[in-house]
């Protein structure tokens, strides 16, 4: 025998106790699973304290088995059952294939035996186990909504009511004792006749009969002016009262927001009470209170280059939270286009108005655009503060000079690119791409305020990678500030 015959010999030998043993293995493996595996129950009853107590959940091989009854164990999920059948069916195969070749230039045969362990995969759906941003309203915050009414009102009665065009909103600031009784202050009208109301003239042209949509409107969507008593008034004692229909009691600590006033009534409703509203006298002891924001800061302002994303991010913000966020609607010089509403799209006013707040340094930022002024005026913004929501603002970092004090108190965010290799590879996934000297050009003028002269005043970075999952990081930043100490300047504290 040749040494390469008795060497085949001996390979070969070792081949096939090897594949022996090999599956002798799997057999005892697959027994031994058998007694100790536990089938995960329906993925219906609640799993996630099992998740956690094992740190992930684990796929198991298992078996099929028929007849089914749930126990507890201590500790462990509920709803863990045993399974037991006469006749259990595999969830895994080995299978073997013996192939022989000959080599063509030594002529000698080749054996070669494959094992393959075949499992059979069973899908099971993710558990979310990272819940959603909450940004719940503290304690004494939780929105609050009121049901929508109709109203039956003759054209005349109209005339008997103030409205305002407060964030969107037309809010009846005052009414005449003559009033119809159905329209109370503090209302909002949302429709007339089934169709929505968008600006004050929609009502104002009524000149017939018609049918309101009246709701009470939220604290943020009307005046900002809040007054803490330090005395009682109980209207019914009072024989010099206004209005007999609009009866309010109110006692001292409660704090009230006024709607209108004239030299010695004010018309006001109780900010814990909105349907409590009727008019205490001026005389009254009190002293003006503001609404804070439950964020300790007041203004939101977020920086970064064009094109990476601020407007849509403060867009999202807006809608995921009405109740906590709030933005200002800009002001401009010229005239309203197409279907604009003033009011909605810009406050439209005249050129010489806008250079004389400039000149009073009332705005906040402002530019010029073939010809027109376009700004954001301060008062607007503490109107939002005031009203206890935090101010939205998506400014160019120059308005931080204007905004970084103790009167806004800002949380400023720069919404950032990534590299320009990795922009340049998001940016491929768009339907309408932007050149690589745009991207060049974001990146660069992202730089240049990350190493600015205001960086300083860059609270928070992130970078944009994803829309979705830079919302959540900034609900986490905007969270953790009404939980967690904060260090401010002390200059905003004098």
């Amino acid at each position: 025998m040749t040494v390469e015959e008795d060497e085949y010999t001996q390979l070969k030998s070792n081949a096939e106790n090897l594949a022996t043993c090999l599956h002798a293995l799997l057999e005892r493996i697959e027994k031994l699973e058998v007694k100790q595996t536990t089938p995960l129950a329906e993925l219906a009853e609640p799993v996630d304290q099992h998740v956690r107590d094992n740190g992930a959940a684990k796929k198991k091989r298992g078996k099929k088995r028929g007849k089914e009854h749930s126990e507890s164990s201590n500790g462990g999920a509920r709803g863990v059952g045993r399974h037991d059948s006469e006749e259990p069916e595999n969830s895994e195969q080995v299978l073997m294939s013996d192939t022989v070749a000959v080599d063509p230039e030594t002529g000698l045969k080749k054996r070669t035996i494959v094992t393959e362990r075949v499992l059979t995969t069973k899908t099971f759906h993710a558990l979310a186990l990272d819940s959603a941003p909450a940004l719940l309203p503290l304690p004494g915050r939780q929105p609050i909504v009121f049901e929508s009414r109709g109203v039956d009102v003759e054209a005349a009665q109209l005339k008997q009511i103030e409205l305002e065009n407060i964030s969107g909103l037309i809010v009846v600031t005052k009414v005449n004792p003559e009033a119809t009784h159905g329209i109370r202050p503090g209302d909002a009208v949302t429709e007339v006749d089934g169709h929505p109301v968008t600006c004050k003239a929609d009502v104002e042209k009524i000149n017939k009969r018609a049918k309101l949509t009246l709701t009470v409107a939220p604290p943020y969507n009307a005046p900002s002016i809040f007054y803490r008593l330090h005395s009682d008034y109980n209207c019914q004692k009072d024989d010099k009262r206004m209005c007999h229909w609009l009866p309010i009691d109110v006692r001292k600590g409660d704090v009230v927001q006024v709607l209108s006033k004239d030299d010695n009534w004010m018309l006001a409703r109780k900010v814990h009470d909105l349907n409590a509203v009727g008019y205490i006298p001026q005389s009254l002891h009190m002293e003006k209170v503001s609404f804070m924001s439950p964020f300790g800061r007041r203004v939101l302002v977020l920086v970064g280059a064009s094109g990476v994303g601020r407007r849509t991010l403060k867009s999202m913000l807006l809608r995921y939270a009405p109740s906590l966020f709030s933005t200002v609607v800009p002001l401009t010089s010229r005239a309203p286009r197409g279907n604009e509403v003033d009011g909605r799209e810009y406050h439209f006013v005249r050129k010489e108005d806008m250079l004389k707040r400039i000149r009073d340094g009332d705005m906040i930022e402002w530019g010029e655009l073939d010809g027109h002024l376009y700004g954001t005026s301060a008062d607007a913004v503490r109107d939002i503060m005031h009203g206890g929501r935090m101010c939205v603002l998506d400014t160019a970092p120059r308005a931080l000079s204007y905004l970084y004090n103790g009167e806004f108190m800002p949380f400023v965010v720069h919404i950032s690119p990534p590299q320009l290799d990795e922009f340049t590879q998001l940016e491929g996934l768009r339907p309408s791409k932007r050149s690589a000297e745009q991207l060049a050009q974001t990146c660069a003028e992202s730089e240049k305020i990350a190493n600015g002269p205001l960086a300083e005043q860059i609270h928070l970075t992130l970078i944009n990678r994803n829309m979705d999952v830079t919302l959540r990081r900034l609900i986490d930043a905007l969270e953790a500030l009404r939980n967690d100490a904060q260090w401010v300047p002390v200059s905003w504290m004098c």
